[in-house]
């Protein structure tokens, strides 16, 4: 939409197609192929912009492959959350305190990096005046939002099971829960 080389990660060959029909042009399954070695061969001056909600190893292969003046958005550290039985593991790879630095939505700069924490917008009236693009672009069907289809989730007492399912890695987009009438 704005002229940038997406490169996507994913950890199966569903997410790829997901994200191939989405519009990356470059897709790396981290579970097959070393993340550093793919983006270092893809952007070896480094990448300009990272969205990044994985965190742990993932959060360092990004930052590693920064450009000097880079931008990181953290928008979540997923691996490090209490479900992942290798948290300690994913935690130790890097520097960064992620909970911290998302909880408090803190900016840090490294060098001349910067890397936002948790970079969902917090003022939504300064965001209000996109909307109407992101609407007319999801109309056009050039901007797609991806909706798990393989399972449903309704009414509040199924919300626990729908953040199992959205840990679990089985997704192929976001998870949501129903409530009220359709």
């Amino acid at each position: 939409l704005a002229g940038c080389t997406v490169v996507g990660t994913c950890s199966s060959e569903e997410k790829a197609r997901a994200l191939c029909a989405l519009g990356c042009d470059h897709i790396i399954n981290y579970k097959t192929r070393d993340v550093g070695e793919a983006l270092a061969r893809l952007a070896p001056g480094g990448v300009d912009v990272v969205f990044e909600g994985v965190g742990g190893r993932m959060l360092q292969t990004a930052l590693a492959h920064l450009k000097e003046d880079g931008r990181l958005l953290q928008v979540g550290y997923i691996s490090e959350y209490p479900h992942n039985p290798d948290r300690a593991a994913e935690t130790a790879a890097h520097d960064l305190e992620t909970s911290s630095l998302f909880w408090k939505a803190e900016t840090i700069q490294r060098g001349k990096q910067t890397i936002y924490g948790n970079a969902w917008p917090k003022d939504f009236a300064a965001v209000a005046g996109c909307k109407q693009r992101v609407l007319d672009l999801h109309a056009s069907g050039r901007l797609a939002a991806l909706v798990d289809e393989k399972r449903t989730f309704a009414g509040l007492e199924s919300v626990a099971d729908a953040i199992e399912y959205m840990l679990s890695g089985e997704a192929v987009g976001k998870v949501v829960v129903r409530i009220g009438d359709p």
